[in-house]
């Protein structure tokens, strides 16, 4: 099992604050929620990203991040 760590709750919490409207604004249980859909995606057996929807984001695109390796640890769940 994947599961994100500390980097990676920083890595989304930098990524949201620049590219999401209300990501300056997020705390502690939204970077979580966030961190879950990137722990679910990885289950899936996908890359560990997360993606701002289009209404969702300053530049009014959809965009995708991939938290780096560095910020994911895996577990033996």
């Amino acid at each position: 099992m994947k599961t994100v760590n500390e980097i990676g709750m920083a890595e989304i919490k930098e990524f949201l604050a620049a590219q999401h409207k209300n990501g300056a604004n997020f705390g502690d249980a939204e970077i979580h929620a966030w961190a879950t859909e990137a722990e679910f995606q990885t289950g899936e057996g996908n890359p560990p990203s997360i993606e701002v929807l289009s209404w969702d984001a300053v530049d009014g695109r959809t965009i995708e991040y991939t938290i780096s390796e560095g910020g994911i640890d895996e577990t033996n769940d």
